[in-house]
């Protein structure tokens, strides 16, 4: 009874040092989590507009993320443009301070016109089922690709410079928007990097 006694109070110990050694993560976002701010432009067929956005990813693998990310632009006249993105990004490198990277994405691009503020593009125009109406609001299928360079500043802070070709869908066209702009990422998860 003795030696059993012993046995099972040795097992328990044992089993509470390892649970304790085990540490936990008090941050829920500590894995792989990613949020990043976006300052840029855009240009098409019609000009060049100042862009911001958010972004926040998820990194499943050193090599793979999975990031959904926002882009506004108000290029004026009553001209507001917002879009939904998301998709993976493809890190070249791991561990390093300077990480190439290539983006794709899908999702959905929203385009507001004031008809009585500027003529509204013929992208859009051929989409207008309603000519009275002053206000015209599109939503529209758009996909992305894209790359740019990750520098790490900190484990936790990074820049990114990018260009991106969005493409968005209308009833027989496709308008094609390039966005060349600057995230600035924090990384939840500590990022060792080397030189």
């Amino acid at each position: 009874m003795t030696i059993r006694t012993l046995g099972m109070t040795v097992l328990l110990v044992a089993a509470a040092a390892t649970a304790g050694a085990q540490t936990t993560n008090s941050n829920p976002f500590g894995v792989g989590t990613t949020l990043a701010v976006f300052g840029g432009g855009t240009a098409d067929a019609d000009g060049t507009t100042p862009a911001a956005g958010l972004e926040l990813g998820w990194e499943l693998v050193p090599h793979l993320a999975i990031e959904g990310a926002t882009i506004w632009s108000a290029p004026g006249d009553g001209r507001h443009e917002f879009g939904v993105m998301i998709g993976p990004k493809f890190n070249f490198a791991h561990g390093q301070r300077r990480v190439l990277f290539l983006t794709a994405g899908a999702g959905m691009y929203r385009a507001t016109f004031d008809q009585g503020a500027a003529p509204v593009p013929q992208f859009y125009a051929a989409q207008i089922t309603d000519p009275a109406t002053p206000q015209h609001t599109f939503d529209n299928f758009a996909a992305s690709a894209g790359g740019g360079a990750e520098f790490f500043l900190h484990s936790h802070w990074a820049v990114r410079p990018d260009v991106r070709l969005l493409m968005i869908a209308g009833d027989s066209d496709w308008r094609w928007i390039t966005i060349v702009g600057v995230h600035v990422a924090y990384h939840f998860e500590h990022h060792h990097v080397t030189e």
